[in-house]
């Protein structure tokens, strides 16, 4: 399979993830939605000409922090009922049309197939920000990712993700869920490339501050417990690469709750079949009341 086509089936697959209730109705831009639209704002600081853009020192720089932590205050500002009680698929839709009015044939083929870069994420309560990095990863959509939680009036802004990257053209789709009375946000991404893996974050919300901080859900050695799990994703059948049929990995949120269990999956090495397909291991975790392990 060729990277390009690789890439295709990724954004492919996530599309219809993300988008598949749109693909049989008519997308429009509602007037009520167009007049709560309000542009994300961009992340702006000089870039350092020392320094490539994969490098990770560019994370570090000095006008870099001081840049994000004024990007917070600014998502703080995002106050607005009428922002806040539109649909993030409505609100999407007008910031790619730039009008109200019925997206045509071409435009729902864009606006489905790459070529918008969705911005924001999220329910009525909890929003989630992707922001462009002007300076880290730029060829492989470099951004940091943000989630507003929305209480008593009030909006509490926190960077959730420093320094994310993809080749895939639409960069996370969100999941919620309830763990006794504390919320649980997934992000969950896709690297692309030949090979993808599929990554997932977890976050809940500070009683105190009202931000968002990691849900450590996951072991991590013998004593380390973290809010992040990988595990390689499937670009044909299961039974391609060896395995059940009905085997999907990483899916951690079930009806609104975390499962007992989820499967990942890693590479055994080896091949099998007259095609010399690769074979994949599945690796089942379980909750014990405290965590994955």
């Amino acid at each position: 399979m060729s990277t390009k086509l690789s890439q295709l089936t990724i954004v492919f697959l996530l599309l219809s993830l993300f988008a598949a209730p749109h693909l049989s109705q008519k997308l429009v831009c509602k007037s009520s939605a167009f007049a709560a639209l309000r542009p994300i704002p961009k992340l702006r600081y000089q870039c350092r000409e020392d320094l490539n853009d994969y490098d990770d020192a560019v994370l570090r720089q000095p006008n870099r922090k001081k840049a994000l932590d004024l990007y917070i205050k600014t998502l703080e500002k995002f106050t607005g009922d009428d922002w806040w009680k539109s649909s993030v698929e409505d609100l999407n839709v007008c910031d790619f049309r730039q009008k109200a009015g019925a997206l045509s044939e071409s435009e729902t083929q864009d606006y489905q197939s790459g070529a918008y870069f969705f911005k924001l994420f999220g329910n009525r309560q909890f929003r989630i920000i992707v922001a462009e990095d002007p300076c880290y990863q730029t060829g492989f959509n470099g951004a940091n990712i943000f989630l507003l939680n929305r209480t008593r009036g009030k909006v509490f802004a926190a960077e959730i993700i420093d320094g994310f990257f993809t080749r895939t053209d639409l960069p996370l789709i969100e999941g919620f869920a309830r763990h006794g009375s504390e919320p649980v946000i997934e992000i969950a991404t896709s690297s692309g490339g030949l090979y993808p893996t599929l990554t997932n974050y977890y976050f809940t919300i500070d009683k105190r501050t009202h931000r968002a901080i990691p849900k450590n859900l996951f072991q991590e050695g013998k004593n380390k417990l973290t809010n992040q799990i990988t595990s390689l994703m499937l670009l044909e059948d299961a039974e391609a690469y060896g395995l059940p049929s009905k085997t999907e990995p990483l899916k951690i949120i079930k009806n609104g709750r975390l499962a007992k269990s989820f499967d990942i999956l890693t590479d055994t090495g080896e091949t099998f079949g007259k095609d010399n397909h690769q074979k994949f291991e599945r690796l089942t975790l379980s909750w014990n009341g405290k965590f994955y392990k």
